[in-house]
């Protein structure tokens, strides 16, 4: 039996002091638990005891070793099943480099007590340069109709700002192994299809613009996943067709002019 019934999943592969950073940033009144997995790295491996020394919340970190890197996917699913074989009721996600907002998961937490039929909730987030400048603040729709509209375009939710239900896997599955660097669209759309979801308004976590990012270097990868998945959950209606031509268009335009354009006009909006 767990003292927690929260636990947050972090995958790791070659960037232990990233995992310091994050760890570091669960609030020390946080009551969770902490699985890390790595990813079988072997340039940059885990210092435990930096984690150890650097994580304050009310509860265990522990680690899961892979004994070779075969992808983010398989990271997380290895940790769900982990995670599903010792009974956690919670689990959150949180990536290396980004940084909770110490009240972060007593929020979401709360939020998932008060509102039952919600399988899965996020939350807003203020991307940051590697420098820890603000760039600006991303939030997307609240409620699970505007949030399914939303996905006819993209995620509608911030990855490592999402919490789940662990029972709700059961019929959503995990993370599917055949839509590459876009594994959590993917689940998200699992998540929608079946249950209700939502997200906070309020800022969550500090998420860090890596170039290095699975976004940034499987950028034409992502985007053929995201094509194929909209095209196999379009209902035929506007927003959907117009989301499948929008991610045609991207598929054809330089990356770099793409992040130019959207950090200016997010800039604009914050």
């Amino acid at each position: 039996m767990n003292d927690n019934r929260l636990i947050c999943l972090i995958p790791h592969y070659n960037n232990p002091d990233a995992l310091v950073k994050s760890l570091a940033s669960i609030g020390t009144a946080e009551a969770c638990d902490v699985l890390v997995v790595d990813d079988g790295s072997t340039r940059a491996r885990i210092d435990e005891s930096a984690c150890r020394a650097a994580f304050a919340a009310q509860g265990t970190l522990r680690f899961l070793n892979l004994p070779q890197n075969r992808g983010i996917e398989h990271a997380l699913n290895a940790g769900l099943e982990w995670i599903r074989a010792r009974g956690y009721e919670l689990v959150a996600r949180l990536d290396c480099g980004d940084e909770n907002v110490a009240d972060r998961f007593a929020r979401q937490v709360a939020f998932l007590d008060a509102h039952p039929d919600v399988a899965l909730v996020g939350g807003a987030a203020e991307f940051v340069n590697t420098g820890g400048v603000m760039q600006y603040v991303l939030r997307h729709p609240a409620s699970h109709r505007e949030i399914v509209r939303t996905m006819r375009r993209n995620s509608a939710f911030i990855h490592p700002a999402v919490m789940y239900r662990v029972s709700a896997l059961a019929k959503t599955g995990l993370y599917p192994l055949d839509a590459p660097a876009a594994e959590d669209y993917a689940l998200f759309w699992q998540f929608v299809t079946h249950f209700q979801t939502a997200n906070l308004p309020e800022v969550l976590i500090r998420y860090e613009l890596d170039p290095g990012s699975i976004s940034h270097a499987k950028r034409d990868k992502q985007l053929k996943s995201r094509l194929k998945l909209q095209r196999a959950h379009s209902d035929g209606s506007a927003a959907a067709l117009a989301g499948i031509a929008r991610t045609i268009a991207l598929l054809a335009m330089p990356a770099g002019l793409i992040a130019r354009v959207k950090t200016r006009l997010r800039k604009g909006r914050a």
